[in-house]
């Protein structure tokens, strides 16, 4: 071969081997450096961004501000939500207009049928609820259903309410049965947000109102409360009329001026009740134990078989009522109310909570009993329960809560305890589903056995 042909072919190669070592060298680039010593991996998180996991020996900057972005990606959902059930929620009782109290108690009393006492969204709330906080007293009695004292107070416009005393400072603990001691004014409250956090809209609505029992309760009262008043160290008392009532326990007022809480007495059409025997009652007895007390196949074998537990949507009423009961530390849900000749699918009404929040320290088993045995929950409330854990419930309750005449409303150590109620609610659910299977647990309707 001559010189020239050979000069030519070298050139020529010398070109190729460069033009290969500049496209391996590129292709490298490109490919992510895998440093096996450290085991590091890339994960990709919504098909958008990486995230670089590390072992404990190796965590540059780089991978830690990755590591937050991936935090900031998974309180999204969970922030959303709280967002969005903020606005459903939230009451705004400084802006709330209260011009017109005749429509407002009209557009309340609209409100109320077989399933529900108010609706999911309730522009309207906050400004019936200024209405019950702030409307003139035309006249004051007392109310002598049940065992603890109550006023029912007619505000102006004739629309009536129920007023329940302060009896207990926020941070009281009531020691011994989870039913003992008075009524609390704030649980009535509490459990009406609560039961707007799950939808329920089971309980009557609720606000705190501070009154002056010298100049608002007293000149319009009836003979028979007004006989009930003394005046005890510079304090207004009143002990009123019930089953209970006694001189020797009145309610005292701080001088003039008695906190409570009222509640909104339901339209004439719906304030007609039966009341039925709870199938968990207790039997109030030392000693005495009731059946499901004893028998965990009492659901099984008893309550899935009487009506009106044996289908329709009273079962899933009790056990609803069992969650919200338990996540309040109600333990006194002995009898229950209905609306009257209003079907057979009327919904258990979530009156009468006064006797929760006594003692932040008791989670009390017993009160998932029918939860436990019965093992049948809805679907929709099992999804708002896994929606509201990790703090999301009392993180809700309180802040809607925050704009109450009276609030605070709980002490922290109740909302730290139903905190802890929550996950046992769902360890019991777990539970269930495990032992019978999902479908035959989480249901929207129930159908018998």
């Amino acid at each position: 071969m001559k010189f020239k042909q050979r000069f030519v072919l070298c050139v020529i190669s010398f070109i190729v081997l460069g033009s290969l070592y500049k496209i391996i060298n590129r292709v490298e680039q490109d490919l992510p450096v895998q440093d096996t010593r450290n085991d590091d991996h890339i994960l990709p998180v919504d098909g958008q961004h990486e995230v670089i996991v590390h072992n404990n020996n190796h965590k540059p900057f780089e991978s830690h501000k990755k590591s937050d972005d991936l935090k900031d990606v998974q309180k999204t959902d969970e922030q959303k939500y709280v967002e969005s059930e903020l606005l459903r929620l939230k009451l705004d009782f400084k802006s709330a207009s209260i011009d017109n109290s005749e429509k407002l108690f009209q557009v309340a009393a609209s409100w109320v049928g077989e399933r529900q006492i108010y609706p999911t969204y309730h522009k309207e709330m906050a400004s019936i609820l200024k209405l019950m906080s702030t409307s003139k007293i035309v006249q004051a009695d007392a109310l002598p259903r049940g065992t603890q004292i109550k006023l029912l107070l007619v505000l102006e416009g004739g629309q009536k309410v129920v007023f329940k005393q302060k009896r207990y400072a926020r941070d009281h603990v009531i020691e011994g049965k989870p039913y003992d001691g008075y009524d609390r004014h704030n649980a009535e409250i509490a459990a009406f947000h609560l039961d707007r956090i799950f939808d329920f809209r089971r309980a009557p609505l609720v606000v705190g109102r501070v009154l002056n029992l010298k100049t608002e309760v007293m000149p319009v009262a009836t003979e028979r409360l007004l006989k009930t008043f003394r005046n005890k160290d510079n304090n207004i008392c009143y002990f009123g009329i019930c089953l209970y009532c006694k001189e020797e326990e009145m309610a005292c007022a701080n001088g003039e001026i008695m906190e409570g809480s009222v509640t909104l007495w339901l339209p004439d059409e719906w304030s007609k009740f039966t009341k039925q025997r709870h199938p968990y009652q207790r039997t109030y007895i030392d000693g005495r134990s009731a059946k499901w007390e004893v028998d965990e196949t009492y659901c099984d074998s008893v309550v899935k078989h009487k009506p009106p537990y044996d289908s329709g949507p009273r079962l899933l009423d009790i056990t609803d009522g069992a969650v919200f009961d338990y996540l309040i530390g109600n333990a006194d849900r002995h009898h229950y109310e209905v609306f009257k000749d209003h079907g057979p699918d009327v919904m258990m009404l979530m009156l009468d909570n006064a006797k929760s929040f006594g003692n932040p320290n008791v989670h009390d088993p017993s009160i998932l009993a029918p939860l436990r045995q019965c093992c049948l929950l809805r679907n929709t409330t099992l999804h708002t329960l896994h929606k509201l854990s990790g703090g999301v419930l009392t993180k809700l309750l309180k802040a809607i809560m925050d704009d109450d005449p009276i609030a605070p409303i709980l002490h922290q150590s109740h909302l730290k305890a139903m905190e802890i109620r929550l996950p046992r609610i769902l360890d019991t659910m777990e539970t269930c589903i495990k032992d019978r299977g999902k479908s035959n647990v989480i249901v929207e309707s129930w159908t018998g056995t």
